[in-house]
């Protein structure tokens, strides 16, 4: 339908797990409830191809009946430094309990190996034994194919969906499995690498890498700094033949996914990078909701037909003197909050200038609406749309910006701290999504601004250079930026537009792009009633979702396996 008058509102109730302003305390409590996580696992011995004995732990999905037949993705999980423990156990019950694959914690070391005892230093009989799996790429892979064999031999697997997926000093082995073995036919269906030791060389590519693979890293986490990213960018560039791409987190340290690593442990890291496997599984095995959701759908949407839009109410507003176009839309009485001035998030979309970049941008802000329920405004600086805008009730706690193309240098101008024509610093984003790196790039914020909003910054690798990423990294961790860079592969700039008749538009990225920018949503609007005036009559309230505490005399371990193992990667790289 479409709207003959500037009344715009919308209405949805979105969840959060956890708010990227958790304190100390709810970090804590979220460690101490991961540490207390119950494991349902069976070991099972197997071997590697030289008939070394190797252990794992098999943790199976519920099912409702027990004697089904349907096969089911799995994931093979390799284990860090401190070999499989309770961390990699607990990792398996949770991947079968939460995502419904079968989930194997397998045994790099050997069942008859004696571990030396981690003395915490640079070097000794530790270090030399983590060693022989760092820079021995054959040993490392054959262990991990051992373990991919084991599994596709279940009788409940699914062969051809086997992923591996590695922390700390299993990231690594990813790595070196992918670049051995990638071109193997029959082995592992997708890789993810999650906090991995990238520091000093390691083995090139022996041949084309046919795995799809993401990388998850941490901003502070000096084995995988920018250098180290960049070469393993080149690695991938020159030899995959496959999608893949990487996610980084700001001021995130080395093994920030092991509620075991006390200082390290960062629960809203853990719980994103946590998401983002989730998806690319999903995107890969076809076993959730997200692969199936069609989102270049919206570039079929006839904006000017009476039978657009279901749901959406929406006006087009210009141009004005200037030739200014601005664009709202709304699905308010699609969930129940009719009246204009009802408090809702609203997502502001700054779109490139072109004729494509515009219309995509109002299918964004329709999509948008439908699928959240959220006020959207496609801006180009018109006035009376603003005046509008702010004429109507919006929550100014809650709003969002989008930038793509052209756009997109003005959305990464204000989140570094300057203005926007028509937008100017009364707007106090909590998201801002930048699709694409700007070629300018000029930090006006610093690290004194209470002004904190999310960042997130969706990179295509053949679009934007790895040298302009390492810039706009830099100055934003000198600003103590919130940030999250996605990269990814085979895509160029605006990747988004679905429709860009030039062939840009990319639909793995853009899906994978969307995909994070709605976790962000979740996470960063919470769980809200509507803020209905009080002549209005109020929608009847959904109730929040109820959350278990986290269990009673939790103890806190000790266990500070991945410092050890940051050490040991520096001894490695400083011995070579």
């Amino acid at each position: 339908m479409k709207f003959t008058s500037c009344c715009v509102t919308a209405a949805i109730i979105i969840s959060s797990a956890l708010s990227s302003n958790a304190s100390a305390d709810d970090n804590a409590a979220i460690r101490q409830a991961k540490m207390n996580y119950p494991i349902n696992v069976i070991s099972q011995n197997y071997t590697d191809s030289e008939g070394v004995l190797l252990q794992g732990f098999l943790s199976t999905p519920n099912t409702k009946s027990t004697t089904s037949t349907k096969k089911v993705p799995a994931v093979v999980i390799m284990n860090d430094s401190s070999g499989t423990d309770a961390y990699e156990k607990q990792r398996a019950t949770m991947i079968a309990n939460e995502l419904g694959y079968v989930a194997f914690a397998a045994d790099t070391f050997g069942v008859e190996t004696e571990i030396p005892v981690d003395t915490g230093g640079w070097g000794g009989p530790y270090a030399d034994f983590i060693s022989t799996f760092i820079r021995n790429a054959t040993l490392f892979t054959q262990r991990i194919a051992a373990a991919v064999d084991h599994v596709q031999s279940l009788p409940n697997v699914d062969e051809t969906k086997v992923a591996i997926l590695g922390f700390c000093l299993g990231g690594t082995g990813v790595v070196h499995y992918i670049n051995v073995a990638g071109e193997k036919e029959g082995g592992a269906a997708a890789a993810v690498s999650i906090h991995p030791s990238l520091l000093g060389a390691w083995d090139k590519p022996l041949g084309k890498i046919n795995i799809p693979s993401i990388f998850l890293t941490g901003g502070n986490d000096f084995l995988t700094g920018p250098q180290a990213m960049a070469s393993l960018e080149d690695d991938m560039t020159s030899a995959s033949t496959v999608q893949w791409e990487t996610n980084r987190y700001a001021k995130i340290d080395h093994a920030f996914t092991n509620w075991f690593a006390e200082t390290a442990y960062n629960a809203r890291a853990d719980e994103r990078s946590w998401n983002s496997m989730r998806t690319f599984l999903a995107d890969k095995f076809g076993q959730s909701d997200e692969s199936s959701y069609s989102w270049e759908s919206a570039s079929q949407l006839d904006l000017w037909s009476e039978d657009c839009c279901e749901g959406v109410a929406f006006f087009d507003c210009g141009p004005d003197e200037e030739g200014r176009r601005d664009f709202v839309a709304h699905a308010g009485a699609k969930y129940g909050c009719p009246d204009p001035s009802c408090k809702v998030p609203t997502v502001i979309i700054l779109p490139d200038k072109s004729e494509s970049g515009r219309l995509f941008a109002k299918q964004r802000a329709i999509q948008i609406a439908q699928r959240y329920g959220y006020r959207t405004w496609v801006s180009e600086g018109n006035v009376a749309a603003r005046q509008y805008f702010e004429g109507v009730g919006y929550n100014s706690a809650k709003v969002a910006l989008e930038g793509y193309g052209s756009g997109a240098q003005d959305a990464l101008d204000f989140a570094m701290g300057g203005n926007i024509a028509g937008i100017d610093g009364e707007y106090s984003f909590k998201v801002i999504s930048i699709f694409e790196v700007p070629e300018n790039i000029t930090a006006v914020n610093d690290t004194a601004s209470t002004y904190k909003p999310q960042i997130l910054i969706s990179s295509g690798v053949d679009g934007d250079s790895m040298a302009d990423v390492i810039k706009l990294e830099s100055m934003l961790m000198g600003m103590d930026a919130n940030y999250e860079i996605n990269r990814y592969s085979d895509t160029s700039a605006n990747f988004t537009d679905w429709n860009d008749l030039d062939g840009s538009y990319n639909a793995f990225a853009a899906g994978r792009s969307f995909e994070t920018v709605e976790s962000i949503y979740r996470e960063m609007f919470g769980e809200f009633y509507w803020e209905i005036p009080p002549q209005t009559e109020s929608p009847t309230p959904v109730p929040p979702s109820t959350q278990a505490p986290a269990p009673s005399g939790a103890s806190l371990s000790t266990v500070t396996t991945a410092s050890s193992f940051v050490l040991l990667a520096v001894a490695y790289f400083l011995s070579m």
